[in-house]
């Protein structure tokens, strides 16, 4: 799924008892480049509608899109589950622009630790975050 800073949708409280699971995850972002969220929220559907739908949203995509994003899984083990998203056309704090930005958030089902990879479009590097996702509940 890809977000441009132009796209704007509203959504609707769910239900009682039909509210999403969620996980929220502190991330430290080792590249200082502002492109990896030091807070993020993912959610996942479980009812109505959109079931199974996962939604991230963090600092980053409240400022430039000002709502979550739709993200995939790309790779779930037995030991760990990958999330997918891209961001299209954006510049960060520093000013600095991306055509596409790719996401990949990497999370260890045993402990929670997480892993963060962002990739900019026609660029080598990588920028890089780590921490830890948890559920509200734990």
């Amino acid at each position: 799924m890809l977000a441009s800073p132009a796209a704007a949708q509203t959504y609707a409280p769910a239900p009682a008892g039909q509210q999403p699971r969620v996980m929220m995850c502190e991330l430290t972002d080792q590249s200082g480049t502002g492109w990896v969220p030091d807070f993020l929220m993912v959610t996942r559907q479980i009812a109505g509608l959109h079931t199974g739908r996962i939604e991230v949203y963090d600092p980053i995509l409240q400022q430039l899109v000002r709502r979550p994003v739709q993200a995939v899984i790309t790779a779930d083990t037995r030991d760990s589950r990958s999330y997918g998203w891209a961001l299209a056309g954006v510049r960060n704090q520093s000013g600095q622009f991306a055509q596409r930005l790719d996401y990949r958030l990497t999370v260890r089902k045993s402990d929670g630790t997480a892993q963060m990879v962002v990739t900019a479009q026609g660029y080598d590097n990588q920028m890089r975050g780590q921490g830890r996702c948890m559920s509200p509940s734990e």
